[in-house]
C-alpha cells in the first residue's frame, strides 16, 4: 500500500463509486493522438481524439493507484469530493529534492523546510478533480494561485486536504471545470486554488504568438553549471533543464528532458500521474534564471492557463521549451511558455505564468547558495590594542535581510538545538535582534576557525551551536575541534557585533544618543563624572555612550554583566584616545577596554585571557 493511503481498506475499494475516473487516471492519461503532429508555426488542431485507457486493475501494493489520492473523505458523485493526502518524507522522495535550507549534512530533512512544488500541488489537485469527471482526462488548469507554500517544517508528515467541487459543464464541448483547493495541516487557509480542466478531446483556446530572444544582449547559459553552482536549488529529481539556455532581455529558450518519474516515490517506480509535475517545475526555474539575470530572485505564484495538447512525451525525449515575458504588475513578472513534444508537435501551452520577484541583498543570495564559503555579516577592524593575535570581530545589520523570511533565516544558521530559543523569542520577544546576534556571532566564530583550522570551507553556520547560561554569558557547543573559542556579542536595535578569540573577551555596542543628566548620574559615579568631564566641560553623547558601553564589555567579560549594578563597574582612567581603564569594585579585577566610533554607535571590546581547551 502506497503511504499516502490511511490504513484501512484499499484504495480500490475506497474509490468504487469514481472508479471510471480512477480508470482513466490510471493509466498515463491521454495517449497522445495518432497521424503528424502539428508543426511547431502552426497551433495544434482544435480536437485531438482520446483513445480508450486500460482497464484498471487490482494489483499488489496498488502500483496503478493514484499517489496522491488518500483517504476520500466525502463523495457526491459528479460535484464534490473531499479527499486527505498524506505527505511523507519517508514516502515521498521529490520532497529531499526540493527544499530551501542548503543543510542536509548538518540537519535533517525535516529541519532543512522542504517544500512541495506548485507544480507538484497542481498533480495532487488534478487527481482529486479525476474523481469527479469520469470518462474524462485532464486537459489543463486555470486561475492557478499559490499564496503560501506548503512546507515540512520540523515534521515527517503532513495532510493535506483536497477539496474539489465542479464548477460547471460544457456539453457542447465536453468540457468539466473543477474547482479545486488544497488546506495544509494547520493552516486556516488554501494554500493553493486552481480550476482543473477534464475533458473528452484535447482543446485548443490558446493561440500565443511568441517573439526572438536572440538579441546583442543575450546569454548563453549552460544548465548543467547552474545546478552545479547552486543556481537553483534544485535536486536531481527536479533538474529538468539540459544543454545550454538562450535568456534574453524579455524571455528564454531551453531544452527539458523527460525523466521517467521512477524516484518520486518509495512505494513503486510507477506512479500513475496525470501531469508531468518534474519536468513542470522547470518553467519556474527558467523564470528564476530570466530574473537572476535582473539581478532579482524570483518564486512561482500562478498561472492564468495551462493547456495540454498529448499526453506525455516519452521519458528521454529531450523537448524545447520557449518563455517570454510579457509583463509585469509590481513585483509579478508574468510569462507565456510552450513547450514542444520533440517530434515538432506543441506539447502544452502556459498563459500568464506568475512569480514573485525578490530583491535579495547579493550577499545574502550567495551565502545561501553556499553557506560554507560566504559569510553574511561584515569584518570589522578592530585597533591592536583591543585584540589578540587570532581575534576575528563580525558586525551585522538588518538592512542586509531585506525582503528575507527571519525564519528561513534562522534554519539557515541555528543548529536544531537552537531553535527553541529561536522559537521562545519570536512568542514575545524581539528575534530579529536576537537572530542577527547569533549570525554575527556564528559567522566570528566560522571565520576564527578557517584562520585556525584551515581547509578551502568554512562551518556550516547550523553545525554548531550558542548557549547562554545562566548569567547571559554566551559558549560555544556541538563545536568539532579541539580548540573552544571563546565569544561575545551584542546587538543595538537594527545592529549586532561578535567577536571571537581563545582567551575570554567581551563586546558591547550602542547607538549614540542624547543621555540626560539623570541616565549619567544613573551609570556613572562623581569620580567617573569628573573623568568625563577631563574631556569636555558637559559630557558629550559620545562620550556618555562610550563609558556605558565600556561597563557593558566589562561585565560580559566578567562573566555577570553589568545587570542592575552599573557603579561596579567602575572607569578608573578615561583616555582620549578611547582606551579605559576599568575596575571591579568587589573583586578588584581590572581590564582595559578599547572604545571605537563606528558610523552612528560605539563598539566597546574588554580583553581577557587564555581560553580552555578539551
Amino acid at each position: 500500500m502506497v503511504n499516502h493511503h490511511e490504513p484501512g481498506l484499499p484504495i480500490i475499494a475506497r474509490l468504487h463509486e469514481v472508479q471510471s475516473a480512477a480508470e482513466l487516471a490510471a493509466t498515463e492519461g491521454f495517449e497522445r493522438a495518432r497521424g503528424p503532429a502539428p508543426p511547431v508555426a502552426r497551433p495544434p488542431s482544435r480536437q485531438h481524439e482520446a483513445h480508450a485507457p486500460e482497464r484498471f486493475r487490482a494489483v499488489p501494493e496498488a502500483r496503478c493507484a493514484l499517489p496522491f489520492v488518500g483517504e476520500v473523505v466525502s463523495h457526491e458523485p459528479g460535484v464534490a469530493v473531499t479527499i486527505e493526502c498524506r505527505l511523507s518524507l519517508d514516502e515521498d522522495l521529490h520532497l529531499a529534492d526540493h527544499h530551501f535550507i542548503h543543510a542536509l549534512d548538518v540537519k535533517p530533512l525535516s529541519a532543512c523546510f522542504p517544500v512541495v512544488p506548485m507544480t507538484m500541488s497542481l498533480e495532487i489537485m488534478a487527481e482529486a478533480a479525476a474523481c469527479l469527471a469520469p470518462g474524462y482526462g485532464l486537459t489543463g488548469f486555470e486561475r492557478v494561485s499559490a499564496a503560501r507554500w506548503i512546507a515540512m517544517a520540523d515534521t515527517d508528515t503532513l495532510t493535506l486536504r483536497v477539496t474539489g467541487r465542479l464548477r460547471d459543464f460544457d456539453a457542447v464541448r465536453e468540457i468539466r471545470r473543477i474547482d479545486v483547493e488544497i488546506v495544509a495541516q494547520g493552516e486556516p487557509r488554501p494554500s493553493i486554488t486552481a480550476t482543473v480542466l477534464f475533458s473528452s478531446h484535447y482543446q485548443l483556446d490558446l493561440d500565443l504568438r511568441f517573439g526572438a530572444v536572440t538579441s546583442s544582449r543575450a546569454r548563453t547559459l549552460s544548465a548543467a553549471c547552474l545546478y552545479e553552482a547552486r543556481e537553483l536549488f534544485h535536486g536531481p529529481r527536479f533538474q529538468s533543464l539540459v544543454g545550454d539556455l538562450l535568456v534574453g532581455e524579455r524571455g528564454a529558450q531551453a531544452e527539458l528532458l523527460v525523466r521517467a518519474p521512477v524516484d518520486l516515490f518509495r512505494s513503486t517506480a510507477q506512479p500513475q500521474l496525470l501531469s508531468d509535475p518534474a519536468l513542470l517545475d522547470a518553467v519556474g526555474q527558467v523564470m528564476a534564471i530570466w530574473t537572476q539575470q535582473q539581478g532579482d530572485v524570483a518564486f512561482p505564484i500562478g498561472l492564468g492557463k495551462l493547456e495540454l495538447y498529448q499526453a506525455t512525451p516519452a521519458p528521454g525525449t529531450r523537448v524545447p521549451m520557449r518563455l517570454e515575458v510579457t509583463g509585469e504588475i509590481g513585483k509579478t513578472p508574468t510569462a507565456n511558455v510552450e513547450i514542444q513534444d520533440g517530434q515538432g508537435g506543441v506539447w502544452l501551452r502556459i498563459q500568464d505564468w506568475r512569480s514573485w520577484r525578490f530583491r535579495w541583498d547579493r550577499r545574502l543570495v550567495a551565502f545561501r547558495q553556499w553557506p560554507a564559503r560566504h559569510l553574511l555579516s561584515d569584518a570589522l577592524a578592530l585597533p591592536t590594542s583591543a585584540a589578540q593575535a587570532d581575534t576575528v570581530c563580525q558586525r551585522m545589520t538588518k538592512a542586509r535581510l531585506a525582503g528575507f523570511d527571519a525564519d528561513l533565516l534562522a534554519r539557515d544558521y541555528l543548529h536544531v538545538a537552537e531553535m527553541p530559543a529561536y522559537a521562545s523569542k519570536t512568542g514575545g520577544g524581539q528575534p530579529m535582534q536576537w537572530l542577527l546576534g547569533r549570525i554575527a556571532a556564528k559567522d566570528a566564530l566560522r571565520a576564527w576557525a578557517l584562520r585556525q583550522e584551515g581547509g578551502g570551507e568554512m562551518l556550516h553556520p547550523a553545525a554548531f551551536a550558542i548557549t547562554n547560561d545562566s548569567c547571559g554569558k554566551p559558549g560555544v557547543t556541538h563545536w568539532p575541534y579541539a580548540t573552544i573559542p571563546e565569544v561575545s556579542l551584542a546587538h543595538s536595535g537594527e545592529e549586532a557585533v561578535a567577536i571571537a578569540q581563545r582567551a575570554p573577551v567581551g563586546i558591547d555596542l550602542e547607538r549614540i544618543a542624547p543621555r540626560g543628566a539623570d541616565f549619567v548620574k544613573a551609570i556613572a559615579s562623581a569620580s567617573e563624572r569628573a573623568l568625563l568631564e577631563t574631556l569636555a566641560a558637559e559630557p558629550s553623547d559620545e562620550w556618555v555612550t562610550r563609558l556605558w558601553c565600556a561597563k557593558e564589555a566589562f561585565g560580559k567579560l566578567f562573566g555577570t554583566g553589568v545587570d542592575s549594578t552599573p557603579h561596579r563597574f567602575e572607569a578608573a582612567a578615561i583616555e582620549a584616545s578611547g582606551h579605559l581603564h576599568m575596575r571591579h569594585r568587589d573583586s578588584g579585577r581590572e581590564a582595559q577596554v578599547v572604545t571605537l566610533r563606528d558610523g552612528g554607535f560605539v563598539v566597546a571590546v574588554a580583553k581577557g585571557h587564555k581560553a580552555q581547551t578539551h
